[in-house]
Protein backbone atom coordinates (compact mmCIF):
# COMPACT_ATOMS: atom_id res chain seq x y z
CA UNK A 1 0.00 0.00 0.00
CA UNK A 2 1.36 3.44 -0.70
CA UNK A 3 0.83 6.54 1.50
CA UNK A 4 1.76 9.92 1.46
CA UNK A 5 1.89 12.10 4.29
CA UNK A 6 4.18 15.68 5.26
CA UNK A 7 6.42 13.15 7.58
CA UNK A 8 4.92 10.11 5.81
CA UNK A 9 3.90 7.98 2.22
CA UNK A 10 2.79 4.76 1.57
CA UNK A 11 1.85 3.02 -1.93
CA UNK A 12 1.17 -0.70 -3.27
CA UNK A 13 2.80 -2.28 -5.89
CA UNK A 14 1.26 -2.21 -9.52
CA UNK A 15 1.50 -6.02 -9.40
CA UNK A 16 -0.50 -6.83 -5.81
CA UNK A 17 -4.11 -6.49 -5.91
CA UNK A 18 -6.18 -3.50 -4.49
CA UNK A 19 -6.04 -3.59 -0.46
CA UNK A 20 -9.17 -2.61 1.31
CA UNK A 21 -8.76 1.26 2.74
CA UNK A 22 -8.22 0.81 6.48
CA UNK A 23 -10.64 2.23 8.79
CA UNK A 24 -8.66 2.29 12.24
CA UNK A 25 -7.65 5.13 14.28
CA UNK A 26 -4.05 5.56 15.30
CA UNK A 27 -1.78 8.44 17.27
CA UNK A 28 1.42 7.23 15.52
CA UNK A 29 2.94 6.42 12.53
CA UNK A 30 3.99 2.92 13.45
CA UNK A 31 0.25 1.45 12.46
CA UNK A 32 0.86 0.55 8.92
CA UNK A 33 3.43 -1.70 9.13
CA UNK A 34 2.13 -3.38 12.18
CA UNK A 35 -1.49 -3.83 9.89
CA UNK A 36 0.20 -4.37 6.52
CA UNK A 37 3.43 -5.86 7.00
CA UNK A 38 5.84 -6.09 3.61
CA UNK A 39 2.92 -4.35 1.48
CA UNK A 40 3.31 -0.81 2.90
CA UNK A 41 5.03 0.81 0.92
CA UNK A 42 6.37 4.31 2.05
CA UNK A 43 6.98 6.45 -1.11
CA UNK A 44 7.82 9.62 0.48
CA UNK A 45 8.72 11.54 3.78
CA UNK A 46 7.41 15.70 3.01
CA UNK A 47 9.80 17.94 5.49
CA UNK A 48 10.67 21.10 5.02
CA UNK A 49 13.72 19.73 7.32
CA UNK A 50 15.35 17.21 4.83
CA UNK A 51 18.44 16.92 6.83
CA UNK A 52 16.57 16.04 9.53
CA UNK A 53 14.38 13.78 7.49
CA UNK A 54 17.21 11.62 6.58
CA UNK A 55 18.34 11.51 9.70
CA UNK A 56 14.79 9.70 10.66
CA UNK A 57 14.63 8.05 7.34
CA UNK A 58 18.31 6.08 8.29
CA UNK A 59 17.39 5.56 11.06
CA UNK A 60 13.80 3.41 10.18
CA UNK A 61 16.12 1.51 7.31
CA UNK A 62 17.96 0.27 10.15
CA UNK A 63 15.03 -1.42 11.84
CA UNK A 64 12.29 -4.23 11.12
CA UNK A 65 10.52 -2.01 8.99
CA UNK A 66 13.60 -1.08 6.76
CA UNK A 67 11.11 -3.09 3.76
CA UNK A 68 8.59 -0.25 3.71
CA UNK A 69 11.22 2.51 3.49
CA UNK A 70 13.74 0.98 0.86
CA UNK A 71 12.70 3.23 -1.98
CA UNK A 72 11.23 6.25 0.42
CA UNK A 73 12.77 9.49 -1.03
CA UNK A 74 12.58 12.66 0.72
CA UNK A 75 10.91 15.86 -0.70
CA UNK A 76 10.85 19.53 1.08
CA UNK A 77 7.26 20.52 -0.23
CA UNK A 78 4.02 18.06 -1.14
CA UNK A 79 4.73 20.11 -4.21
CA UNK A 80 8.11 18.94 -5.02
CA UNK A 81 6.76 15.13 -4.69
CA UNK A 82 3.51 15.83 -6.65
CA UNK A 83 5.88 17.16 -9.58
CA UNK A 84 8.38 14.66 -9.85
CA UNK A 85 6.75 11.46 -8.33
CA UNK A 86 5.55 8.65 -10.76
CA UNK A 87 1.96 6.96 -11.54
CA UNK A 88 3.09 4.40 -9.07
CA UNK A 89 3.77 5.90 -6.64
CA UNK A 90 0.84 7.89 -6.57
CA UNK A 91 -0.66 7.04 -2.62
CA UNK A 92 -3.48 5.60 -1.19
CA UNK A 93 -3.19 6.84 1.87
CA UNK A 94 -1.73 9.98 3.35
CA UNK A 95 -0.38 10.30 7.15
CA UNK A 96 0.08 14.19 7.93
CA UNK A 97 2.45 14.43 11.32
CA UNK A 98 3.51 18.01 10.67
CA UNK A 99 3.30 20.21 14.11
CA UNK A 100 -0.64 21.54 14.37
CA UNK A 101 0.60 25.03 14.00
CA UNK A 102 1.54 24.13 10.20
CA UNK A 103 -1.81 23.00 9.34
CA UNK A 104 -5.68 23.01 10.17
CA UNK A 105 -6.45 26.27 7.71
CA UNK A 106 -7.11 27.81 4.83
CA UNK A 107 -4.34 29.61 4.42
CA UNK A 108 -1.36 29.51 1.85
CA UNK A 109 0.93 27.08 3.78
CA UNK A 110 -0.82 26.01 6.53
CA UNK A 111 -3.21 24.18 4.38
CA UNK A 112 -1.65 20.90 4.30
CA UNK A 113 -4.67 18.84 3.93
CA UNK A 114 -6.53 21.12 1.38
CA UNK A 115 -3.20 20.42 -0.42
CA UNK A 116 -3.50 16.86 -0.27
CA UNK A 117 -7.50 17.00 -1.07
CA UNK A 118 -6.51 18.79 -4.34
CA UNK A 119 -3.66 16.45 -5.38
CA UNK A 120 -4.58 12.84 -4.20
CA UNK A 121 -8.77 13.52 -3.71
CA UNK A 122 -9.05 9.63 -3.29
CA UNK A 123 -6.19 9.13 -0.75
CA UNK A 124 -7.63 8.33 2.80
CA UNK A 125 -6.00 10.99 5.76
CA UNK A 126 -4.60 10.08 8.68
CA UNK A 127 -4.24 13.28 10.54
CA UNK A 128 -2.34 13.04 13.66
CA UNK A 129 -4.11 15.41 16.95
CA UNK A 130 -4.80 17.61 17.60
CA UNK A 131 -6.54 19.18 14.11
CA UNK A 132 -5.46 22.44 14.92
CA UNK A 133 -4.02 24.76 17.00
CA UNK A 134 -3.88 28.93 17.19
CA UNK A 135 -5.69 31.81 17.98
CA UNK A 136 -9.17 32.01 18.76
CA UNK A 137 -9.86 33.78 15.02
CA UNK A 138 -8.85 30.26 13.14
CA UNK A 139 -10.92 28.31 14.67
CA UNK A 140 -13.77 29.06 12.28
CA UNK A 141 -10.79 27.50 9.42
CA UNK A 142 -10.25 24.15 11.20
CA UNK A 143 -13.83 23.87 10.77
CA UNK A 144 -13.85 24.67 6.87
CA UNK A 145 -11.24 22.50 6.48
CA UNK A 146 -13.03 19.87 8.66
CA UNK A 147 -16.14 20.52 6.20
CA UNK A 148 -13.65 20.29 3.06
CA UNK A 149 -12.64 16.97 4.26
CA UNK A 150 -16.26 15.96 4.65
CA UNK A 151 -17.55 17.46 1.59
CA UNK A 152 -14.89 15.37 0.05
CA UNK A 153 -15.92 11.64 0.95
CA UNK A 154 -12.85 10.92 1.87
CA UNK A 155 -11.93 8.24 4.51
CA UNK A 156 -10.42 10.53 7.51
CA UNK A 157 -9.04 9.43 11.13
CA UNK A 158 -7.43 11.36 13.53
CA UNK A 159 -5.89 10.53 16.20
Amino acid sequence: MKVLGTTLSASSSASSPPLPRPSFQTSHSSWPFSKLGPRLKVVALIDPAVDRAASVLGKKRETFVRSAYENTRIFKTLEDFVKDMTPRERPRAVIVGSPPMFRGTTRPGRDVELQILRYFPDAALFIEKPIATGPENEIEEAFKVSQAIVDSGAVCSVG
